[in-house]
């Protein structure tokens, strides 16, 4: 396999208490990352590419950090918190911070979304419940002009779809997260290649 020569880097945003460090620590660990810390930035690499992890405050007034780490950004993953949804409304509709985000996302010209729908085993892993989510953000990323949308179903809790596929969702027929994260094109292997990871809740 071969390395990408530029990191791809990660800035983690959105609300306390959404599962963030669960699912960077689950990432780290079931990918047996080489990895070092500081104050602000988690290093980490694979055998196909290098990751950088920048961390911003979960507060919702901290919205602006999430800005300014994301104004460079060439990807990013939107994680949402699929057990806050209310699937009896005949419409389903998102949460304030998805659309916030994505929102924003758009307005940076951020050309590739990974939305990865979290706590799916608290939703006994439904397909049909995955799909109604899909469905509602395909209609916001046409309202907005989202361009290059992928869709994974995750559980950041027990590892489902981060590194490896999971037995859980044989009904789902794409990549991990981290295969698609390794894989994404290099924009310009001159500059840095960004990616913005933003949760919501």
């Amino acid at each position: 396999m071969t390395q990408h020569s530029t990191p791809l880097r990660f800035i983690t945003a959105g609300s306390v208490d959404d599962g963030k460090s669960t699912l960077i620590g689950r990432l780290l660990y079931d990918s047996k990352a080489l990895l070092t810390v500081d104050v602000a930035y988690s290093y980490f690499s694979t055998a196909k590419r290098k990751f950088i992890i920048a961390d911003t405050p979960g507060h919702e007034q901290y919205t602006r950090n999430m800005v300014t780490g994301a104004s460079t950004a060439s990807a990013a993953i939107v994680l949402i918190d699929a057990s806050q949804l209310n699937f009896d409304e005949k419409t389903l509709q998102l949460l304030p911070q998805t659309k916030r985000h994505s929102a924003i996302l758009r307005q940076l010209n951020c050309p590739h979304i990974l939305v990865a729908v979290n706590k799916m085993d608290l939703l006994d892993y439904s397909e049909e419940k995955f799909n109604t989510i899909v469905e509602a953000y395909r209609q916001l990323a046409v309202q907005l002009g989202l361009k290059d949308v992928h869709f994974v179903p995750v559980s950041a809790l027990l590892g489902d779809n981060l590194v490896y596929v999971s037995e859980s969702t044989p009904w789902y027929q794409g990549e991990p997260l981290l295969t698609i994260l390794e894989n994404l094109p290099s924009v310009d292997e001159v500059s840095h290649y960004n990616a913005c990871l933003l949760y919501t809740s």
